[in-house]
């Protein structure tokens, strides 16, 4: 991956990863903005989904601040993706477990004709599609209610893989655990969540 550095001029070569990452590790706070920059979009869907829309840009802000500070002792044993996208996990649940109530906005799940979600299929919130725009209220409250029932680890893993599409091995670096955690994390998670909303389609 080739980045260009805005200090270099047109004629020179544009900075590789790899070589922002080396300067960034040796003190250079643009350079990191320029690798953070690659991967804000993932680091604000992350703080977005886990940390709620009120509070989002304050979790990016902080994923940004831990990660320079922390940067210094990146080995590079994982990629920068896998390893902003833990920083920011983290991030995200500190702020949850704060004095402030905090919401995951989630757009309504496809429903099939028993009622059960594509929990798979969970929409982007920046999308303006007219799903999104005509979903009900009390839909959207189901779902967060039901969100907020799984656990913190159970809601966070689901989050990065279903939703902003890390793949397990990213999951598990991201989260700290094993692959099969992740598996087992997921398939709870998934169970509890088509239950709850079963349940509450079934009652309409």
């Amino acid at each position: 991956m080739r980045i260009l550095c805005e200090t270099d001029d047109v004629n020179t070569r544009p900075a590789t990863e790899q070589e922002l990452l080396q300067r960034a590790q040796e003190g250079d706070m643009e350079a990191f903005a320029q690798l953070f920059e690659t991967q804000r979009k993932l680091v604000f869907a992350i703080a977005y989904r886990l940390g709620g829309a009120n509070d989002c840009d304050d979790v990016v802000m902080e994923t940004f601040l831990k990660a320079w500070k922390a940067l210094p002792g990146f080995r590079r044993q994982a990629s920068l993706r896998t390893w902003l996208a833990r920083i920011a996990s983290h991030c995200a649940l500190d702020f949850r477990r704060g004095d402030q109530r905090r919401k995951a906005r989630f757009a309504e799940p496809e429903i099939d004709d028993r009622g059960v979600d594509s929990i798979g299929k969970l929409a982007d919130p920046n999308s303006q599609g007219p799903a999104e725009q005509a979903i009900s209220q009390d839909t959207m409250q189901v779902i967060e209610k039901a969100m907020q029932k799984l656990t913190e680890p159970q809601r966070a893993t689901l989050v990065l893989r279903e939703v902003d599409g890390l793949s397990y091995h990213e999951v598990a670096a991201a989260t700290g655990v094993t692959i099969g955690t992740v598996m087992s994390r997921l398939f709870y998670a998934k169970r509890r969540m088509r239950k709850l909303l079963q349940e509450f389609f079934n009652d309409r």
